[in-house]
């Protein structure tokens, strides 16, 4: 009795350990255990792939490197956007080919850095986009700079001062600013930025009249005629009236700033600081203000 009740407890012990032993064997290294292996070995080459990436990446910007810049110095050609539609900025000549003083300063820069330049004709309101399609390396084309776009391209030092000027008439001296107006009679263009300046102006400044006319010319004529004291008017038509019938000057600073800059891509600072340092040493060395003077007449 006792060796078959042992024999029996043997045989179920050994039926246990069986069963027991069933779901282990069914865990031990086969192809699910291969393939996860391999699944995790190539998330692991992934990752570290990743950080490769990350780093490579860190070290170009800590270098500066500028694929741009580096293809213009490749290829030799620059190319520039432009919508040449604002002279005496920008237009196209007889055999539409582009004049003006953005193109002259386009030429200018490059022959500094030993390149050619392509200008790439394109409407004003996809300049911008043209940098971000890659249809362009900078813009020039008398484009302001606008704040809101800084997240998006880069630009350069201004090298004109389009804005909003306090315009007298030669020989005037008593009149060095905007708080020198009291009492004074200023022309505006109607509706104008110079317009809403004028009105801010004469809410502050006692016996301060204004005259409003339908042309930005028309109000710097009136201070060539002696029909006003002094006028507000932008930069451009004020150095065109300047150019062609001379008789003014405008003092102060400018009451609105709107400079012209040029625009390159986020991601090109190289080019960024390669253009700067041309805007200089064309400033130091006279080439602007031979430019201004070529494209509007003797200034002041």
């Amino acid at each position: 009795m006792l060796e078959g009740s042992e024999g029996r407890r043997e045989a179920r012990e050994t039926r246990e350990l069986r069963e027991l032993k069933g779901p282990f064997r069914r865990l031990r290294p086969g192809r699910p255990f291969r393939w996860s292996n391999r699944r995790i070995l190539a998330g692991a080459a992934l990752a570290l792939l990743l950080v490769l990436a990350a780093v490579l990446l860190w070290r170009a910007v800590r270098r500066g490197e500028d694929e741009v810049w580096t293809r213009i110095q490749r290829s030799g050609v620059w190319r520039v956007g432009m919508d040449p539609s604002f002279p005496p900025f920008e237009s196209l000549d007889g055999q539409g080919q582009p004049v003006g003083y953005d193109v002259d300063l386009a030429r200018a820069i490059a022959a500094r850095w030993g390149v050619a330049v392509s200008f790439e004709g394109i409407g004003f309101d996809g300049l911008v986009a043209a940098l971000w399609a890659h249809k362009a390396d900078s813009v020039i084309s008398a484009l302001p700079l606008d704040p809101r776009l800084t997240r998006d391209v880069a630009y350069s030092v201004p090298y004109f001062e389009a804005g909003l000027w306090l315009v007298v008439a030669e020989g005037t001296a008593d009149i060095a600013g905007a708080d020198d107006l009291a009492g004074r009679r200023l022309a505006v263009e109607w509706g104008s930025e110079g317009d809403v300046q004028g009105r801010s102006l004469r809410g502050r400044l006692r016996g301060l009249t204004l005259l409003p006319f339908p042309l930005p010319q028309d109000a710097l004529a009136a201070v060539a005629a002696d029909e006003a004291d002094a006028a507000l008017a932008d930069a451009v038509t004020v150095r065109q009236f300047q150019g062609e019938l001379g008789g003014l000057r405008a003092v102060g600073a400018p009451l609105v700033s709107v400079p012209y800059v040029i625009a390159v891509p986020r991601q090109a600072p190289r080019l960024l600081a390669a253009v700067n340092d041309a805007l200089a040493a064309l400033q130091e060395d006279g080439t602007l203000a031979r430019l201004e003077e070529k494209w509007f007449g003797q200034g002041e």
